[in-house]
Parts: structure tokens; C-alpha cells; sequence
């Protein structure tokens, strides 16, 4: 049997810059290095340049990019195709502090260049309340740096998230505020966090990293969380009794530290397996001896790291 796996084939043009053509879409590399363009089987690829971009513009390329997020968020959703699958809309953002506060996400992801943890990175700092304050449907976003500076507000403020997910990103605080959950969602399926960091940079970490909030027919369903480095002063990940946690992975290969508690999962759907969790209380879960494996924990400081959780 023939192998069926496509193979993007390399051009050059003349003068020497390369591009790779794939499915629906190609990448340029230009001189210097610099990438443009994308595996794209559908939708606009949108350009934010914060220091020459200008909201006026369409957006579609760097010479015509907007000027803020924002601007590419009505963009986007504005060629939302609603009767013909909902077309995918991609966001390049170059590197910079967006001093902007988002609303709901549908059907885009946004792609941000630079470092993470440096001042190169792709950063979304309002001045005040959370980064994104809506629905996610159908949301991407990767190494995009969030970050906020008021107390008691979540980074995301999710409420529904559904079919997204958050890859290479960066979640902090920008001041040493209490009471801080970077991921904060009441009704959610399909939610991916992969190789994330949740930081601080200050003596108060935030209080939750992921807070799935409960309550009548609410769900953190199929959620993915792995191989990310988290903080927190209450919960790493925390699952309220009345959010039904059916099919949630935690793990593997999460790092929990500075916390209270590393998992606690009031729900006890959730499996937990192959995390690193150093804590007050490690794993609290209302069924840690079926569905809770091969994590290695050390409880207040003290004790043997162990290989299994019951």
C-alpha cells in the first residue's frame, strides 16, 4: 500500500527565498528568517503589528496589518462563514504589549511571535480586568503571553469554552496581586492546555492556574491538561463538586508547584496520571485510588515520593 502521508515539497524561487507548499496553503521564509504565510486549508490570515500596523487597514498582509488584536478580532469574525463549517481564521501578532482586553473568540487562532518569558514576546496586558472576557468557541492560541494586574480577576474569564485550546502559551501577573486564576471556565468541553507556563514574577503567585467552576449541567469535559509548568498559591487545577469532569486528563508530565493543593478535584471524574506535584496536599480527589496513577508527589515537604496515589 502506497504511504498516504502528504509531503509539503520546498521551492525556490529565484533570487533565493524558499517556500513550502502544502495542503491548501504554503509558508515563505523570508530573507533573514522571518516566516509568513500558512498550512491553510480555509479562511484569512490576518496581521497585527502593534508599533506599525494601523486599524484602518485590511489586515491581510504585514505592509497592511492593523495596529491591534482587536481590530483582527472583528476582522475575522466578521469572514466567519456560520453555513459553511465556520470557517478558520488564523491572526499572526508580532511581538509587543497589546494594552487591550478581548472579547469572545470564535473559530480563529491566533500565532504569536517571539520568546516566551522575554520582553520579545506576543503580549496581551490590559490595564485593567482580564485579557479575554467571553466565549471560546473553537479558539486557538499559540506562544501568546497573557498577563494581568488586578486582583481577583481571572486572565481568561472563559464562562463557555468549547473546542479550543492553548498551546507554548504564558499565563502571569504583572503585579503582586491575590486572588488570580489564569484559566477560569463555568461550561467547557474539548479544552486543550499544552506546554504552557503559569508565572508570576512576583512574591504572590496567582491563586489557581485552572478553575472549572460548577453548577446545574455544567461540564469540564474532555479536557486535556499536560507537560505544563504551573504555580499557584490555593490550586494548580482545581474542579468544583458540581462540574461533571467526565473524560478529563490531567497529565502526564504536568509540574505542580507552590500550591495548597496540586489537583483538587471535588468532582472525581478526572484521571490523573505521570504528574510532578509538590504541595501542601498534593492530589485530593474523590477517587484517587481508581483514577489517579503513576503521579509522583511529596506532601508538605515530607515523605517519600511515591509512584502511585491512593
Amino acid at each position: 500500500m502506497a504511504d498516504a502521508t502528504y509531503k509539503p515539497k520546498v521551492y525556490r524561487k529565484q533570487g533565493g527565498d524558499e517556500f513550502v507548499v502544502a495542503n491548501g496553503g504554503r509558508i515563505t521564509i523570508e530573507p533573514g528568517g522571518e516566516i509568513t504565510g500558512g498550512f491553510l486549508p480555509q479562511g484569512y490570515v490576518y496581521h497585527v503589528d502593534g508599533e506599525d500596523g494601523s486599524d484602518s487597514n485590511d489586515g491581510l498582509t504585514w505592509a497592511t496589518a492593523v495596529q491591534t488584536i482587536a481590530a483582527a478580532r472583528t476582522l475575522a469574525h466578521a469572514n466567519i462563514d456560520w453555513s459553511d463549517g465556520e470557517t478558520m481564521q488564523y491572526v499572526l501578532v508580532r511581538c509587543g504589549v497589546y494594552a487591550e482586553e478581548l472579547g469572545g473568540i470564535y473559530y480563529t487562532t491566533y500565532i504569536g511571535q517571539g520568546i516566551r518569558g522575554t520582553d520579545s514576546a506576543a503580549e496581551i496586558h490590559p490595564t485593567e480586568n482580564s485579557c479575554i472576557a467571553g466565549t471560546l468557541l473553537s479558539a486557538g492560541f499559540i506562544n501568546m503571553r497573557f498577563e494581568v494586574d488586578e486582583a481577583s480577576t481571572p486572565i481568561i474569564d472563559g464562562g463557555i469554552v468549547n473546542n479550543s485550546f492553548f498551546l507554548d502559551c504564558e499565563f502571569a501577573l504583572g503585579a503582586n496581586v491575590a486572588g488570580v486564576a489564569a484559566i477560569d471556565t463555568e461550561n467547557c468541553t474539548h479544552l486543550e492546555v499544552s506546554n504552557c507556563e503559569f508565572t508570576s514574577g512576583q512574591l504572590q503567585n496567582m491563586a489557581y492556574n485552572i478553575y472549572h467552576r460548577g453548577g446545574a449541567d455544567k461540564y469540564a469535559h474532555n479536557v486535556r491538561i499536560k507537560n505544563c509548568r504551573m504555580f499557584a498559591a490555593t490550586a494548580n487545577v482545581y474542579v468544583d463538586s458540581l462540574c461533571t469532569a467526565t473524560q478529563m486528563v490531567i497529565g502526564p508530565d504536568n509540574f505542580m508547584a507552590g500550591a495548597a493543593k496540586g489537583v483538587d478535584d471535588n468532582n472525581g471524574n478526572s484521571y490523573v496520571f505521570g504528574n510532578f506535584i509538590t504541595a501542601t496536599d498534593a492530589i485530593e480527589h474523590a477517587n484517587s485510588a481508581t483514577q489517579c496513577v503513576g503521579n509522583y508527589v511529596i506532601n508538605n515537604g515530607t515523605g517519600a515520593v511515591e509512584t502511585t496515589h491512593v
